[in-house]
């Protein structure tokens, strides 16, 4: 075992200042896997599927990180068994959440300009197979793919450092991560986006987006009893 190594292990949730996160431990040195996307581990062009593996395949990921001087992994798309994790004492379990309901939105509005959603409406996102657009984000990704406040609760608690965004992001000092990262990942003012949408003749959607038209979703989707739980997680660590 190498003296004094760490692997900062950060649960990636989208729109909840990830990206931030990933480009503070760049800039103080952190070393991410040869070949990656935006922190997640590639292997013969796609992503790791961490969140699948089993508690030895998991520890054995570890291990090779450790060979290879890996020192920073993102997890982004489901949640990996944080008790092997959290009882290996090279790992640093390190997440940040979001307002759960703001965090919706932004991430309906950022698909939306960015055309990574075919949804039209509010309810045709919730209803997209993907994870982060599901109602109870948080719960299923910390419950592992369940609906399980009590698990999602316990699961957290493993974590050494997690991080409320709207509260600031003190806490990344006490990783030794003193630089500060000159990235946010806006929704609005991204030139690229609107030349895209220009090109693609998204006239309506180009004129919104240069006006930072921000969509919120109906009354009538009662969005807050939709995700219940994950305010409720939220709050709880807010507290």
């Amino acid at each position: 075992m190498m003296a004094g190594y760490r692997l900062v292990w950060f649960q990636h949730l989208h729109k909840a200042a990830g990206t931030y996160v990933i480009r503070r431990a760049m800039a103080n040195g952190e070393t991410f896997w040869a070949n990656h996307e935006n922190g997640n581990p590639v292997e013969n062009g796609s992503v790791i599927q961490l969140w699948k593996m089993s508690s030895e395949e998991l520890s054995s990921f570890v291990d090779k990180c450790e060979k290879k001087g890996v020192t920073f992994v993102a997890c982004e798309w489901g949640g990996p068994d944080f008790q092997t994790l959290s009882n290996d004492e090279r790992v640093t379990l390190l997440t940040c959440l979001r307002h759960p309901i703001k965090r919706l939105v932004s991430n309906y509005n950022y698909d939306h300009y960015w055309m990574w959603t075919k949804a039209s409406s509010y309810d045709e996102y919730l209803s997209e197979p993907h994870l982060h657009s599901s109602p109870e984000y948080y719960t299923q990704i910390f419950s592992r793919g369940e609906s399980n406040l009590d698990k999602a609760k316990s699961n957290l608690e493993l974590f050494d450092h997690v991080i409320i965004a709207e509260d600031g992001m003190e806490a990344l000092n006490e990783l030794g991560w003193s630089k500060e990262s000159d990235t946010t990942h806006p929704t609005f003012g991204n030139k690229k986006r609107a030349m895209i949408l220009f090109a693609k003749f998204r006239w309506i959607r180009l004129f919104n987006y240069l006006r930072n038209v921000k969509f919120q979703p109906d009354v009538e989707l009662k969005i807050e009893e939709k995700n219940r739980l994950d305010l409720e997680l939220y709050n709880s660590l807010r507290r």
